[in-house]
């Protein structure tokens, strides 16, 4: 083979070449931008590090049990663990999470949370904030928390829930084994799968993914190339490789989307609710004084934007609301029939609940405050209320709730006024289960001796 470098008439041709291939060179240098990287600088400010420690009872054991007897073994066990007051430990553990919001609401796995009695959230950028348990779902394994920045953050945006596809590129998200901002590609396997364990259904209608996702990931993002969330990572498969699940975004949309609501979060409302009806936003429980009526919301109207910015779910009308503080007016677009309309409503502080009625809707209880049914010097001052009433055909009767007895604490808070019980019974959904303490009093040799049971009943039934 001839050498063809030093050939008179071949400087041309040689040069053309060497351009070539300093052009494809610096062309591979530009696409190294691929549509992942792209994403993941995107995404990755609103994933955080979650830190949590937990108090875990210590259980006592016999250093030398096993060269005991049977005998001795249950006499330690029933005489020194009983004796011996209990012991406590630090438990610490790690999880991910996803900034939902500028102002600092969180979503993550509610296992990474769960009895936490402290919890701490690093953020991409290494600053470290206390978090505050605001809700969570343990059937779904999902937890919103809160933290207090010092300057709005970076949000991950929501994927539509119908927007996925089998075998799409996916990026998980997390902090595997404390590895903070790890990064892991892979498809999309499958939808609609159920998890199970040990022959029990841990989840139903989840994601499926080959992107790796290990103990630390759990509560991380799993997002498509344009960077929106599509799932939030949850749980592998321990005996296999590359099979991880994240559930989806619309169930995150769905729970979250009432977590935010303003009316729970920061007692304040527009004067009316708004309900997912039919694919819209519908307008219920308006309050009697928005006046004038004619240019106030009505039952039934479907709100189509805030301050112009449309909102097509729960979640982003909660969101958008979430800024505004006592007074601020907000622009609404309504429909109402084929008709649309523009009204101003203000954010105003929540009515104070009725504590009587709802204790007569909830719990079929008609209460008054003691000093109004009694002057005994003992009776001022305690927790209770006096039960004038109980119907019949209720829970509460039927458990033995009678007319004179008095109603001390409902679920674990003490009560003293009607306001008391307004306020622990204003959340309580009908059929939810609500745990009343109920005292019997009477006078025996100038002594007043009293007895409580505890009762427990479906609210509204």
């Amino acid at each position: 083979m001839r050498n063809i470098v030093g050939q008179p008439g071949m400087r041309g041709p040689l040069i053309l070449i060497l351009g070539l291939l300093s052009g494809g060179l610096a062309s591979a240098s530009v696409n190294r931008r691929t549509p992942v990287v792209t994403a993941v600088e995107q995404a990755l400010p609103g994933v955080v590090n979650i830190g949590t420690e937990r108090l875990v009872q210590v259980q006592y054991a016999d250093p030398l049990q096993r060269f005991r007897g049977d005998l001795f073994d249950q006499f330690f066990r029933d005489f020194y663990a009983q004796h011996m007051p209990p012991q406590y430990q630090l438990s610490h553990s790690l999880g991910s999470g996803v900034i939902i919001d500028p102002l600092g609401y969180i979503l993550t796995n509610f296992h990474v949370i769960e009895r936490a009695s402290r919890i701490q959230v690093k953020l991409a950028d290494a600053q470290t904030y206390a978090a505050a348990f605001l809700a969570g779902d343990p059937l779904n394994d999902l937890a919103l928390i809160k933290i207090e920045p010092r300057a709005p953050l970076q949000a991950i945006a929501f994927a539509r829930d119908d927007d996925t596809l089998l075998g799409e590129t996916v990026i998980a998200l997390g902090n595997p084994f404390g590895l903070e901002q790890t990064v892991t590609v892979g498809v999309l396997s499958a939808k609609n799968r159920e998890a199970r364990y040990d022959g029990k259904v841990l989840y139903t209608d989840i994601l499926q993914t080959d992107a790796a996702v290990n103990p630390g990931s759990s509560g991380g993002p799993l997002l498509n190339l344009d960077a929106e969330l599509i799932g939030i990572n949850v749980a592998i498969y321990q005996a296999a490789q590359s099979i991880g699940f994240a559930l989806p975004v619309k169930r995150a949309r769905e729970l979250v989307g009432r977590w935010l609501s303003p009316r729970l979060l920061k007692k304040q409302w527009l004067g009316f609710e708004v309900e997912p009806q039919a694919g819209a936003l519908r307008v219920v429980q308006v309050a009697q004084d928005l006046t004038p009526r004619g240019e106030a919301p009505a039952e039934g109207d479907v709100v189509l934007a805030l301050n112009r910015q449309p909102v097509a779910t729960l979640f982003d009308y909660h969101r958008a609301l979430l800024p505004l503080a006592t007074g601020q007016v907000v622009r609404l677009t309504l429909r109402r029939g084929t008709e649309t309309r523009e009204l101003a409503a203000r954010m105003r502080p929540l009515p104070r609940p009725d504590g009587a009625k709802l204790a007569l809707e909830l719990l079929g209880l008609t209460l008054q405050p003691l000093g109004e049914v009694s002057r005994t010097p003992a009776l001022q001052g305690r927790p209770g209320l006096a039960i004038t009433a109980a119907a019949e055909n209720r829970a509460a009767y039927k458990a033995g709730v009678r007319p004179g007895l008095l109603l001390a604490r409902i679920n674990n808070v003490d009560v003293t006024t009607l306001d008391d019980v307004g306020v622990v019974l204003e959340n309580i959904r009908r059929g939810a289960p609500v745990n009343l303490v109920v005292v019997s009093l009477r006078e025996q040799s100038g002594m007043l001796i009293s007895q409580s049971a505890a009762v427990t009943l479906p609210a509204g039934d």
